[in-house]
């Protein structure tokens, strides 16, 4: 790198790096990281040997509960909202950027949508579970102990225990208690 490139990046980093509007930044992404982050799993259920990546995304930590030997992973988001919860079983694997949502907009015709009357429903994870990477479980869905949820699939209805389901929508691919490895 040129002499004159190398003195424009300093000026630029002392310019702006210790300007007010940094200053501002960097407070107000710690306060979301605090909200995000931090209060939630101050507020919810954990059992022991739990891991929660410092990029997860959590709502309404009093209403998550994370088993035993489970573990939250990298960019998930894991929403629960005031009248519902996420209940996940122990011994989970969660692939990085795992979505669950327990609320979503209502879509009546006639109103805007996000001042309409939220839906709101529990998400049970049972034990014992794998859900992929990239997966997405909308709320109301139960996933029995022992499923494997393909990645990128979104569960939209209940899965059996010891299934495997994968698809947008998911659909039941194979019943583990039948897949020889």
């Amino acid at each position: 790198m040129k002499k004159a490139k190398k003195i424009q990046y300093i000026i630029e980093l002392l310019r702006y790096g210790f300007s007010l509007t940094a200053f501002k930044e960097a407070v107000a992404r710690w306060a979301w990281y605090i909200h995000d982050h931090v209060s939630p799993i101050a507020q919810m259920k954990k059992g022991e040997n739990v891991r929660i990546h410092p990029t997860a995304s959590l709502r309404c930590g009093r209403n998550i509960s994370l088993g035993e030997n489970s573990h939250i992973n990298q960019y998930c988001c894991i929403w629960a909202s005031p009248n519902a919860k996420i209940v996940l079983g122990d011994n989970l694997l969660m692939g990085p950027g795992v979505r669950m949502f327990c609320s979503n907009h209502g879509t009546k015709p006639g109103k805007i949508m996000n001042r309409q009357e939220w839906i709101e429903k529990d998400i049970i994870v049972g034990d014992d579970v794998w859900i992929g990477a990239n997966s997405v479980i909308v709320q109301g869905v139960k996933i029995g102990n022992g499923s494997i949820v393909a990645a990128g699939a979104v569960v939209t209805k209940d899965v059996p225990p010891n299934s495997i389901v994968g698809g947008v929508p998911a659909r039941i691919i194979k019943d583990r208690g039948k897949f020889s490895s």
